[in-house]
């Protein structure tokens, strides 16, 4: 049986680090993106590592690229042991997008304009309560002058 987590790498002083893990392509593709928007690396890479079990053989293949340095070479082959114990270890730590510490995207905007809708209704809200409280004191101050 084969398994496959989608590792998503930044590049930062020509030094490629592994940022987040995830199960699925979707949300490793989302936060690839929100990285890359973010402008604070010089390359940001989704990789498919696929592990078959019974061969004990892994695939590494490079589904999303926005780096311009030159590829780097491949690390030397590992043993079967070795890539088993590494494909148990990055199969263990996989999350869901959430708890890797990254939110994707889309909901990172949705609450951003939430949070802005929130804040025009509260300034709103004051301000026609403060405008509501002159205009009670006005009537107040027309009534006690006029003496009923």
């Amino acid at each position: 049986m084969s398994k496959s987590l989608y590792e998503v790498h930044t590049l930062k002083g020509g030094q490629w680090v592994i940022d987040s893990t995830y199960p699925d392509r979707e949300a490793s593709m989302e936060v690839a993106k929100a990285l890359h928007g973010e402008k604070r690396f010089d390359g940001i890479k989704v990789i498919k590592d696929t592990f078959d079990a019974k061969s004990g053989q892994g695939k590494e293949i490079v589904v999303y690229d926005t780096s311009k340095a030159p590829r780097e070479k491949a690390p030397p082959p590992q043993s079967p042991a070795a890539k088993t114990a590494e494909a148990s270890a990055a199969a263990a730590s996989a999350a869901p997008p959430a708890a890797a510490g990254r939110a994707p995207a889309k909901k990172a905007k949705n609450q951003d304009v939430s949070v802005a809708i929130k804040a025009v209704l509260w300034l709103t809200l004051i301000l026609v309560g403060g405008l509501g409280v002159l205009f009670l004191i006005t009537k107040a101050g027309d009534l006690m002058g006029k003496g009923f």
